[in-house]
């Protein structure tokens, strides 16, 4: 019976980039102007801070 690995690689550049979109749309949203926000991009991790769990939510959606 033949067997496989499968190998799974992260591009960390596109991360990168979908973290900063994800950015680039936060300051954009009507429902989150006034909100305290963040997306925390740290190196195995990617962090979502906001102020109540509908903000968070809301957060979490866009990335």
């Amino acid at each position: 019976m033949p067997s496989f690995d499968i190998v799974s690689e992260v591009d960390k550049q596109e991360i990168d980039n979908a973290v900063n979109q994800a950015r680039k749309e936060l300051a954009t949203r009507f429902d989150l102007k006034d909100a305290k926000t963040e997306i925390v991009s740290e190196k195995d991790n990617i962090v979502l801070i906001a102020d109540d769990a509908a903000h968070l939510k809301a957060l979490r959606d866009i990335v």
